[in-house]
């Protein structure tokens, strides 16, 4: 594993307790307030729509909380820690070209694009807790989405290194979308897996998506000039 290697010997022990931290954090808020906060809705009345609250009863909380994680949780953990794990993106493409190029000190900006990804998925939040009720089809279109909402955001650091903005990203992004979701869907089951969720996901993220970046097809008109 890259992580394991010379290049990023002095520059893990901050983002992995930042990383520990974080995880240990938004485990807690979505145990003891969202969980709760989720039965409490089930528990009551839907008006209309209560035979289909009836029919998720069972499920449909733990269902909920696997969706917010999965539309904002790798926002969350990006604007507590990503800016953090810079080194750690340093060190991979320097590990895997010999160079790197280092981000322009624009932390405010970044942060700016961080917290705007974050808003997007709130807002697309809703639409998301209800899909994940929809039989048969809800929770593969969650996963799924899930999956793109990871990509968008752990492809954010070589990108914006290179000067790409939002538009620019997601142009890329499209262009390589089979690479990205797959990427995207690996690290949503990274977040499951012990240890590697408390101790290292924002920086195997950090790691998979630059080298997955680094294989991108950049002939994507609008992100071609600068994604070299």
């Amino acid at each position: 594993m890259l992580l394991h290697r010379p290049a990023f010997v002095g520059h893990l022990r901050v983002p992995v307790t930042a990383n520990a931290v974080a995880v240990i954090a938004l485990g807690l808020f979505g145990w003891f307030v969202l969980l709760p906060a989720f039965r409490d809705c089930f528990g009551s009345i839907w008006g209309p729509f209560d035979a289909w609250r009836t029919a998720n009863a069972a499920s449909g909380p733990a269902t909920w909380l696997l969706t917010t994680w999965m539309f904002v949780g790798p926002s969350l953990l990006d604007v507590a820690v990503g800016a953090l794990h810079e080194p750690v993106r340093i060190a991979a493409e320097r590990t895997m070209l010999g160079e790197a190029p280092v981000a322009e000190p624009a932390t405010a900006l970044r942060l700016t694009e961080r917290a705007r990804v974050l808003g997007y998925a709130l807002v697309a939040l809703p639409i998301g807790l209800a899909a994940s009720l929809v039989p048969m089809v809800g929770l593969p279109v969650v996963l799924l989405t899930g999956a793109a909402i990871a990509a968008l955001v752990w492809f954010e650091p070589p990108m914006a290194a290179r000067g790409m903005e939002l538009p620019e990203r997601l142009s890329l992004l499209r262009a390589n979308r089979w690479r990205a979701l797959g990427v995207g869907c690996g690290l949503q089951i990274a977040a499951v897996v012990p240890f590697v969720n408390l101790l290292a996901l924002a920086g195997t993220a950090t790691v998979a998506a630059t080298g997955a970046y680094l294989h991108f097809d950049k002939n994507a008109p609008s992100a071609a000039r600068r994604s070299a």
